[in-house]
């Protein structure tokens, strides 16, 4: 029986670093089993049974593929959770400067300076 390949294992470390802040009421728990439900999927990297060098070479290349989509939904993970951070930060410290109040406060002073 062959081991998981370094590639996918790879992969799931990263999903598993990045899930620990993944904004689910489950949390890191959702995450693992998503990605192990995933990686188990057949559908998800279709491999083509044999032995012959072309044939390895092909199953590389899909799984490398493969790998290729699991990144990029990694990448989305990421952004998901900084997209909550931001709005937990926005809500708790509010909607920041009112820049239509700092522009006439600047315009103001500034008036203010060219007519002494």
């Amino acid at each position: 029986m062959q081991g998981i390949h370094p590639l996918v294992r790879d992969l799931y470390k990263r999903a598993v670093i990045v899930g620990k802040d993944y904004p689910h009421p489950e949390g890191l728990e959702y995450v693992r089993r998503k990605w192990k439900e995933a990686l188990r999927d057949p559908e998800n990297c279709q491999l083509i049974e044999g032995t012959s060098p072309d044939i390895a070479g092909e199953n590389e290349r899909i799984l490398r593929k493969a790998v290729g989509r699991g990144r990029y939904v990694i990448r989305e993970m990421e952004g998901t959770i900084q997209l909550k951070k931001y709005r937990t930060m926005r809500r708790r410290y509010g909607e920041g400067v009112d820049v239509a109040g700092e522009t006439s406060r600047i315009v103001k002073s500034v008036n203010d300076m060219l007519k002494e």
